[in-house]
């Protein structure tokens, strides 16, 4: 999700323990001078989190490949996707 009330930066993903009640870890994808938007996530049956989402004015449409333990240490966006 977009964390911001005006903008599409930057692009928050968030895990929920308790069905959907509290959302206690959050970590940012991807942040910057673009737009982030449209974001899409699946996790597979190995753990990992396949989020697809556009920037650049929806020009180029990003995949990122995340795990559960990566959002919750929390930090900075992934080097790889902060350019």
């Amino acid at each position: 999700f977009n964390d911001s009330m005006n903008d599409r930066t930057p692009l928050t993903v968030a895990l929920s323990p308790d069905g959907d009640r509290t959302w206690p870890w959050r970590r940012n994808v991807a942040q910057g001078p673009y737009d982030y938007a449209y974001p899409m996530a699946v996790q597979t049956r190995d753990g990992k989190i396949h989020l697809i989402f556009t920037s650049h004015e929806r020009t180029i449409v990003n995949h990122a490949v995340l795990d559960e333990e990566w959002i919750k240490q929390g930090g900075g966006v992934k080097s790889w996707l902060s350019k």
